[in-house]
């Protein structure tokens, strides 16, 4: 353990030639023990597989958007509400969000 932090985790992105369904990905997670899983976007299909699983989740905000988030309120606002809110609401066990 080191600085209070524990668990395993993985990376996991979307830009693949050969993807595999988000449910078998988070059953592989699962199978293998992660407990903590770092996404680069906040996809529907992937945060969907990802409900009630009990996985932690980082979700990282798109590089082509952070100076729109950083210089208008309601476009954060909205971001947030429609790629983490929605997401916790749901089951999505969303623990940070990372630029």
């Amino acid at each position: 353990m080191v600085g209070g932090v524990s668990g395993i985790g993985a990376n996991w992105g979307t830009q693949t030639s050969h993807p595999l369904p988000p449910s078998t990905v988070v059953q592989l997670l699962k199978d293998d023990g992660f407990q903590k899983v770092k996404l680069f976007d906040a996809e529907d299909g992937t945060m969907s597989a990802l409900r009630n699983s009990k996985i932690e989740v980082m979700v990282g905000i798109p590089n082509d958007m952070l100076l729109t988030l950083a210089t208008n309120v309601k476009a954060a606002e909205k971001w947030v509400s429609e790629n983490v809110s929605s997401y916790v609401n749901d089951g999505v066990n969303i623990r940070f969000v990372f630029c």
